[in-house]
């Protein structure tokens, strides 16, 4: 091969850990229609209500089950919270409904059935509708037993950044090039349960930093994750191949 292109940093050092020569390996970011999705502004409801989504296959690597302790854990301070999660597990695949399981395990445990809201599988159009419908993303991806994890970032943050949504997720794979901390939104370690419900409810006593959040996470997205700058970057990358 001539030219490998990846995700990110994280992907370009797997790569080269298997023997890939460095100089062959390139960083060729995963763009959205950055231009299709209108930014928001978000503030909490009149009534103070704060609303949090979640999305992904119950897979280990989603982290769904750290979230959902989390936010069971900042639940008990704040009457006004709300989460939705969208997503799954397979029928056919018995790891993510054991994921399933413990999910709901954890709704009864803490008495969350009218504060978690579980969507199922939904077209991509509605996801996107949620966006706008919530003020936080919580994405705290881990690496699952078996190996398996992002890669490189879910593309879900990325579109999530561009309606002005701050995200909480972790230092995972390449989401730290999505997710700005501090910045963009705030990342803790995997599987840290209270480092993120202590950036949860950060989250959610200051409202008033939302908006710098999400503005600064839109124009990371239009500059970094544009997929029409994306797509020039690429043809000049497949332009500077000598057959």
């Amino acid at each position: 091969g001539s030219l490998f292109l990846v995700e990110g940093p994280y992907m370009k050092q797997q790569l080269v850990s298997l023997g890939c020569p460095a100089e062959k390996v390139f960083v060729q970011r995963l763009g959205i229609e950055a231009d299709e999705l209108s930014f928001q502004l978000r503030d909490p409801d009149l009534d103070g209500t704060v609303r949090i989504l979640a999305a992904g296959t119950f897979t280990e690597k989603k982290g769904l089950v750290y979230a959902l302790e989390a936010f069971a854990h900042v639940s008990q301070k704040h009457r006004h919270i709300y989460l939705t999660i969208f997503g799954d597990a397979r029928p056919n695949r018995p790891e993510e409904q054991a994921v399933k399981r413990e999910l709901f395990d954890i709704v009864k445990r803490y008495h969350l059935t009218e504060r978690v809201s579980f969507t199922g599988y939904q077209p991509h159009p509605v996801l996107v509708k949620a966006y706008y419908e919530h003020h936080l993303l919580i994405s705290p991806s881990v690496h699952a037993q078996d190996g398996d994890n992002e890669g490189g970032s879910p593309v879900t943050i990325t579109e999530a950044m561009a309606t002005g949504m701050p995200v909480l997720s972790t230092w995972h794979c390449d989401i730290p090039e999505v997710v700005l901390d501090g910045v963009t939104g705030f990342l803790v370690p995997e599987r840290d349960v209270e480092a993120l419900t202590e950036r949860l409810d950060f989250l959610v006593t200051h409202p008033e930093i939302w908006g710098p959040l999400g503005r600064a996470g839109r124009a990371h997205v239009e500059t970094k994750f544009n997929a029409r700058n994306q797509g020039q970057s690429l043809g000049k990358r497949y332009d500077s191949l000598h057959y």
